[in-house]
């Protein structure tokens, strides 16, 4: 009998999901046809949960470090060990690390983060993600908010800017598809090495890093051309510095950082002119030393250019995945405290300039080792923490470097309820099986570790949170009707900031204070180093059999052929951190002094970019600038 479910990937589709089991007696998903945003679509990621949750190499058992090798061992002699440690810090809870991340999302996935600060142990800040353009955005409109997805097929115009739905988002990837069938023109802004290009009918190659300045050029021809109506001019705060700001630009050299001709900027120019256009930001962007001030200008361009708060119009970037998701820490005895937050993106440097050290860690939804800059120096400070539990179903880089593994149950084992950083709707993720061996939902875990503790930390019944977290203004369901249906979509406008009203305590648009240069390039290292989105694997949960020979980098023409690479198969992919052995791919689309590398890959396999790409902060929310890193290619 087919049930509904949904996916709990670190994904902003937010999948809802028929699941019922084919001829052959083999679990199959679809997606849901009824769910607002899913209609009926399922991506590669989705597709294949039936086959990650069956995979024979799978964790279902607790695991101890012994001599350099993995045992199994019993639940009951797993958390009393973990008890043990723990206890044995609870006068210096600052020694103990909660690494949590969002490779499992929903309400009780946030257990760990309850748990640990009922201890006040130390935690991570920062993002290795979408945190530079959130800050953006809330300098920006005060608020997170975009317009419905379903609103694309307003838009006359759609502009691609960093985006690449068709690796990242199939379900925008349709809605464009629609809309362009309708007749709505796309344009995508980026540096190439996208598969998107289907989706667009007609593409401006951009110097990675510098879209600030084309989104100045425009902002700059509006302001000074006189092309923005007073209507617009009164609802943004502080236009009159925005101006001189930019009337201080030389408006060639703003260009000449992109590397793009006049004419190409004019095309954008005037693709704007024609409201309404729908601007869709890739979560690439932020990357960059200056992601947030990118998408500041971006933001920018779009409000003046009178394409935002109307139908078919907007900027997308991100909403808050939890906006339909209460917090429950009512439900706990205390409130959170941690005693210290160490700063993710350069988590290695921080763990080693630790005083008191960390002793102690718990890591679960996130295979930190592989994640962050400098990947090797990550995977030797882990290391060397006493002890270490890490909470996966299966091998990966931190696993391999932990003291205890706990086997989780995954998705269609657990109940959970979970929102979208992109649609409105909030999803029920059913639990349709028992998960394989001895595997335990994350948040049973922590429920049995905390009863062993003296006092005790004492988590609540899963049915009151799951209950309490669907409590929400915007949201009237109950928690049995949503079981039943599968989904609920919150009641929330079709267009975000109608009539111009903004988030900030003025009502206004915000704009940028500042345009700051581009850092000068690095001669012994000419090229920038990319990490792009996969389309079939999230982030590192990718099959090691997939990973042999060496990694593909990927680079146009004449960027091999300036290494002296034309022709090659093999060469090196090199960094001021070490050197990578790389299949070298020739794409003509990707534009010069640009080297593309698909993200995830594990140390083990020797398909890391991580192990070259030196910790470096984004001018907002404390983000990594992955793509600030310089590179070369060499034989």
């Amino acid at each position: 009998m087919a049930r509904i479910s949904a996916c709990t990937y670190d994904c902003p589709d937010a999948c809802s999901f028929v699941v019922d089991h084919d001829a052959g007696g083999r679990l199959r998903v679809r997606g849901n046809p009824d769910h607002p945003f899913t209609r009926g679509r399922v991506c590669p990621k989705g597709a294949s949960w039936p086959e990650r949750l069956a995979r024979s190499d799978r964790i279902v058992r607790p695991r101890l470090q012994t001599g350099g090798k993995l045992r199994d061992i019993s639940w009951d002699a797993a958390l009393s060990l973990v008890a043990g440690k723990i206890e044995a810090l609870r006068a210096t809870p600052e020694a103990m690390l909660l690494v949590h991340g969002h490779g499992y999302r929903g309400a009780l996935a946030t257990g760990s983060k309850r748990f640990f600060g009922q201890l006040g142990a130390a935690t991570v800040r920062g993002s290795l993600c979408d945190e530079a353009g959130i800050e953006a955005s809330l300098a920006d409109f005060g608020t997170l908010a975009h317009n419905d997805p379903r609103d694309l097929g307003s838009a006359s115009r759609i502009v691609l800017w960093g985006k690449d739905p068709a690796s990242s988002s199939i379900h925008l990837a349709a809605l464009i598809r629609q809309a362009r069938d309708a007749g709505a023109l796309v344009l995508a802004i980026g540096p190439g090495g996208d598969a998107s290009t289907h989706l667009s009918d007609g593409r401006i190659r951009i110097r990675p890093g510098t879209d600030r300045f084309l989104a100045a050029w425009l902002c700059r021809r509006l302001l000074l051309d006189g092309r923005v109506p007073d209507r617009l001019a009164a609802r943004a705060a502080d236009l009159p510095a925005f101006t001189r700001l930019l009337a201080k630009a030389d408006p060639d050299a703003l260009l000449a950082a992109c590397g793009l001709p006049r004419e190409a900027a004019q095309a954008l120019f005037d693709f704007y002119a024609e409201p309404p256009v729908a601007t869709l930001i890739g979560w690439g962007l932020q990357r960059h030393l200056h992601g947030g001030e990118t998408v500041r200008f971006i933001d920018a361009a779009c409000f003046l250019s009178g394409n935002v708060g109307l139908p078919g119009g907007g900027v997308y970037y991100n909403v808050s995945s939890s906006r339909y998701l209460a917090g429950w820490a009512d439900l706990l005895p205390e409130p959170e405290r941690f005693a210290r937050a160490f700063l993710l993106p350069d988590l290695a440097a921080e763990l080693a300039r630790a005083e008191p050290r960390v002793a102690f860690a718990w890591v679960d939804g996130t295979n930190v080792v592989n994640q962050v800059p400098d990947a090797r120096a990550m995977a030797s400070a882990f290391a060397a923490i006493d002890f270490s539990v890490c909470v996966d179903a299966f091998d990966n880089d931190t696993v391999r470097r932990a003291s205890l593994v706990l086997p989780p149950s995954l998705a269609f084992e657990r109940e959970d309820v979970m929102g979208s950083c992109l649609h409105h709707a909030v999803n029920h993720c059913a639990h349709l099986a028992d998960p394989p061996g001895e595997a335990r939902s994350d948040y049973d875990i922590l429920r049995d570790l905390g009863k062993r503790l003296s006092p005790p930390v004492l988590l609540p019944e899963p049915e009151a949170v799951l209950a309490r977290a669907i409590r929400v203004p915007g949201l009237s369901v109950s928690l049995a009707e949503l079981r039943a249906r599968g989904f609920a979509e919150a009641a929330m406008p079709a267009v975000a900031f109608e009539n111009l009203a903004f988030g900030h305590p003025d009502g206004r648009f915000h704009l940028p204070e500042s345009l700051s240069p581009e850092p000068p390039a690095d001669p012994d290292y000419p090229c920038r180093l990319l990490t792009l989105v996969r389309k079939e694997y999230i982030h590192s949960q990718i099959p090691p059999e997939t990973q042999s020979g060496p990694p593909a980098a990927a680079a146009h023409p004449g960027t091999l052929a300036a290494a002296g690479l034309s022709g090659r198969a093999t060469g090196h992919l090199a960094t001021r951190l070490g050197r990578l052995p790389v299949s070298l791919v020739a794409e003509p689309d990707i534009v010069p002094g640009v080297v593309v590398v698909r993200r995830g890959g594990w140390l083990a396999q020797g398909h890391n970019p991580n192990v070259l790409i030196e910790p470096r902060l984004t001018d907002l929310g404390e983000g990594a600038a992955y793509y600030a890193q310089a590179c070369r290619l060499e034989e």
